[in-house]
């Protein structure tokens, strides 16, 4: 059900940090630019059902997936830390709410309703007409190739660096996983109270040029769930691909390591 692919540091004492990649529907390789933190962590990126090679067998619920996850990352032994972007942050939160982590890492994660709704209106009102092309594509077929082509089309609602372009264009994309889950970050907001109450450590990272989740909107989700909040600049919502190295050292930061 879970696909976990490994980094190793080659320090038997350095940490874990486990990346799950945004979507639904998009695959760890999303997340690959962050392999430059091997210098810090042994590094474990998640896959659901679907993509990156993982099979898809039937539909599985938000719930069975968050479970399946936290079986395998209590095998994990030594300081853990999850990071998500965008829809995995909701996996990091829900993680951090069942289990023992060291700490959690929020990419521009939408967890309440005004963040959902001003993504949908920030979409609308910046379409260009390649991606209002590709998603007629989209809409008619509903395959892994036209999901990836739609995605690859959200130029600067995605990213400031154009080959982000190129990133979602060859991902190993499950069309079926976001049918089957995009609803599901609907029914999120509620974790923030319960974040804010839990003491563990957090971080939430977001891209100055987000244009569909405009920065105060992220930083009030932010302070709901008891984040410590880190802006980035010249990048947008795939902050970890436009500025990896400047993520990289934040998370460092945040962990506490020195390189």
């Amino acid at each position: 059900m879970i696909k976990l692919t490994e980094v190793s540091n080659g320090n038997t004492k350095a940490p874990t940090l486990v990346l799950i990649p945004g979507g639904p529907g998009l695959s760890s390789l999303t997340l690959r630019s962050m392999d430059i933190l091997n210098r810090s962590f042994h590094l474990i990126y998640v896959d659901f059902p679907g993509v990156n090679g993982n099979p898809y067998i039937k539909d599985r619920s938000f719930d069975e997936l968050s479970h399946a996850l936290q079986k395998e990352l209590q095998k994990i032994n030594g300081p853990l830390y999850v990071l998500g972007h965008s829809y995995g942050g909701f996996f990091a939160a829900d993680l951090s709410l069942q289990m023992k982590l060291d700490g959690i890492i929020c990419v521009a994660t939408p967890f309440s309703e005004k963040s959902l709704l001003s993504a949908g209106e920030n979409f609308n009102a910046n379409k260009l007409q390649s991606l209002i092309d590709a998603e007629v594509e989209w809409n008619e077929r509903q395959d892994d190739k036209s999901f990836a082509k739609w995605t690859s089309e959200y130029g600067e609602l995605y990213f400031t660096n154009p080959d982000g372009k190129y990133l979602l264009l060859n991902d190993k994309v499950s069309a079926k996983f976001f049918l089957a889950n995009r609803s599901d970050a609907r029914q999120k907001e509620s974790m923030l109270s319960l974040l804010k109450e839990n003491k563990i450590k957090k971080i939430f990272i977001a891209g100055e040029k987000d244009i569909m989740l405009p920065l105060e909107i992220l930083r009030e989700d932010a302070s709901r769930g008891g984040f410590d909040f880190k802006s980035v600049n010249n990048a947008s919502h795939f902050v970890t691909f436009d500025q990896a190295e400047i993520v990289a050292g934040q998370i460092e930061n945040f962990c506490d390591i020195r390189i």
